[in-house]
């Protein structure tokens, strides 16, 4: 799964274990700051240089904090495009 934001990009991996994700992405700030307490390793993905595994509920957690920062204001303008 593919996440954008307006600071950066994230690509959700399964790695065989059903508890757990690797969340990769281009900049480490953002999974640093999403992700504080989990190690960052360096990925191996040009695109994706970072990671870390996390949990489903650390991964959940963090998408809360995703939506919460999304501006809505700008979705008047897609819904006017989409009609």
């Amino acid at each position: 799964m593919l996440i954008h934001t307006t600071k950066s990009s994230f690509l959700i991996e399964g790695d065989g274990d059903k508890g757990c994700v690797f969340i990769k992405s281009d900049l480490k700030d953002e999974l640093h700051r999403l992700f504080g307490s989990l190690e960052i390793e360096f990925s191996g993905n040009s695109e994706f240089p970072y990671q870390v595994k996390a949990c489903k509920q650390e991964f959940a957690n963090a998408l809360i904090l995703m939506v919460k920062e999304v501006d809505y204001s700008s979705f008047s303008q897609v819904e006017s495009d989409l009609y």
